[in-house]
C-alpha cells in the first residue's frame, strides 16, 4: 500500500513540475489578493477594526 502512495506522490509532483515548466504555473486566484488600500479599509471598518490609517500609525502591535 504504502508503495502505491509513493507512486501516486510522485505522479503529482511531476505533474506540477511540468504546468510549471510550460509556464502556466498555478497562480492564487484574485480573491486572495487583498485589493486597493481603500477596499481594505472599508472591510476593517465594516468589521469594527481601526481604519488602516490609525493601524499604520500605532507604535506597536497589539499583544
Amino acid at each position: 500500500m504504502a508503495r502505491k502512495k509513493d507512486k501516486l506522490r510522485a505522479a503529482a509532483i511531476l505533474a506540477v513540475l511540468l504546468e510549471e515548466l510550460e509556464g502556466q504555473a498555478l497562480t492564487p486566484a484574485e480573491g486572495r489578493e487583498g485589493g486597493e488600500a481603500w477596499s481594505r479599509d472599508h472591510r476593517r471598518s465594516l468589521i469594527g477594526r481601526r481604519n488602516l490609517f490609525r493601524a499604520r500609525t500605532r507604535r506597536s502591535t497589539p499583544r
